[in-house]
């Protein structure tokens, strides 16, 4: 049932069923992985918050009672234009070497490789420490509340996990340096829209209350800002790593707290997408909407930004901030509640030791780094509950593969679907043979 081949097919056939969310449709994806386990002989269970909408839990008995291990992940994506794409992006083709489609990376084929990992473990009849539990979600590309949220209030011992295995990781280059990230935290959401109101009118008599350009002043206003940059611990470990030695224009990196000092190593910072997200707050404007026709000034008009703040960023302030700066013309509105602050899952544990092991075994003496995810996944829910949490899937992702997520042509190599899935088989008999006390 594991092998390289299976793993492509049934990856391509869990895209081929679209899951966007909104609206989600989640419930043939469950029933898929349902109809999968079931021809094994694992029974599954599914739970439904709404129409259409199902999460399915399947367990492997463990030796022990209680403190489940839980291998995390969700089954619905974020929409796809079809029209951008070059190919369907729910049609799960293989094209030079890759699957494409929506979901491809976010996380499909991380969800198939869990899958089969888990039924190989139960085929082996290999009798875990603790229970191991399979637990693929709705909803997590819109916060959770009917997929992860839904499921600690049904399921009450999934409070009580030892560990979580989910999303967020992978094997990376940059700057010269092959290693691996595993994602021990993640930053804060703070989305919002900014509205407007005005004075509509033909467009051939402007005037100085149009809505549209309220929000045009309020939006440059608030992008113009450029936050702190911050370090944190879980970043300062990382690019202490990553960064050693670096001789660029003007600086020579000797560890962050000092580079940070150097103009120079700023303007770097701020020139790199990734280390500029792990060092401070970002706002990024997603969504325009004022005006149906070109010659009638709206009454109306709004602007919608993703706001990702570090793990040490208050929201109240944050959204002060944004008030100030976007002036009195608009109105601010929050989008989604406050979750708090997201707790640090530690790595000096021996989770954080086995994985490092299998990518070792795997990929020879690369670095394994503790990392900050600067999107936000099911994973808080469980380690604001104070259980360890990493997010981590042993593939080797290029620069061009990691802007493909979300974006046009998703997809993932045959390659690594199979590299996936050889690491996922050592990561879960790994997870297996670990005791709740550890």
């Amino acid at each position: 049932m594991a092998n390289a081949e299976n793993a492509v097919q049934l990856t391509q056939e869990l895209i081929r069923i679209d899951t966007s969310n909104p609206p989600g449709n989640e419930e043939n994806a469950a029933l898929f992985l349902e109809g999968i386990l079931g021809a094994e002989g694992i029974r599954a269970e599914i739970y439904s918050p709404a129409p259409k909408r199902a999460n399915i839990l399947a367990r492997i008995r463990g030796k022990n009672r209680g403190k489940p291990v839980i291998i995390l992940s969700h089954t619905d994506v974020v929409p796809a234009n079809h029209n951008e794409w070059t190919v369907d992006p729910f049609g799960g083709e293989v094209r030079d070497g890759f699957v494409y489609g929506r979901g491809a990376i976010d996380m499909k084929a991380q969800t198939i490789c869990q899958l089969l990992a888990f039924i190989n473990l139960s085929k082996e009849g290999i009798e875990p420490e603790q229970d191991i539990v399979f637990l693929a979600t709705c909803d997590e590309e819109v916060g959770g509340r009917n997929g992860v949220e839904f499921m600690l209030r049904n399921v009450p011992d999934l409070k009580d996990a030892s560990f979580v295995l989910s999303e967020g990781g992978f094997i990376v280059e940059e700057d010269g340096l092959v290693h691996a990230q595993v994602s021990v935290s993640e930053k804060k959401l703070g989305q919002f829209r900014i509205q407007a109101r005005g004075t509509g009118g033909h467009g051939s008599i402007p005037h100085k209350d149009n809505a549209n350009e309220k929000i045009i002043r309020a939006s440059q206003a608030i992008l113009s800002y450029r936050w702190p940059l911050k370090p944190t611990s879980i970043v300062s470990t990382y690019l202490n790593a990553v960064l050693k030695g670096k001789r660029g224009k003007g600086f020579t990196f000797s560890s962050l707290g000092q580079s940070l000092k150097n103009k120079r190593f700023r303007d770097f910072v701020e020139g790199n997408p990734v280390y500029n997200a792990l060092l401070r707050n970002t706002v990024t404007l997603t969504i325009l909407k004022g005006g149906e026709k070109v010659n009638v000034i709206p009454r109306e008009s709004s602007a919608y930004f993703d706001a990702r703040l570090l793990p040490t960023e208050d929201h109240d302030r944050f959204f002060e901030k944004v008030r100030r700066l976007c002036g009195s013309d608009v109105e601010l509105v929050r989008i989604g509640g406050d979750v708090g602050r997201p707790l640090q899952s530690g790595y000096n544990t021996p989770y954080f030791r086995g994985i490092q092991n299998v990518v070792r075994a795997m990929n020879g003496p690369v670095p394994v780094l503790p990392f900050l995810t600067t999107g936000a996944t099911d994973m808080r829910y469980f380690r604001n509950l104070g259980i360890p949490a990493y997010g981590f899937f042993p593939i080797a992702l290029s620069n061009d593969e990691l802007l493909r997520m979300h974006g046009t042509d998703e997809r993932v190599s045959v390659i690594n679907i199979k590299a996936g899935l050889e690491g996922s088989l050592e990561i879960m008999k790994f997870l297996a043979s670990c005791k709740a006390s550890q």
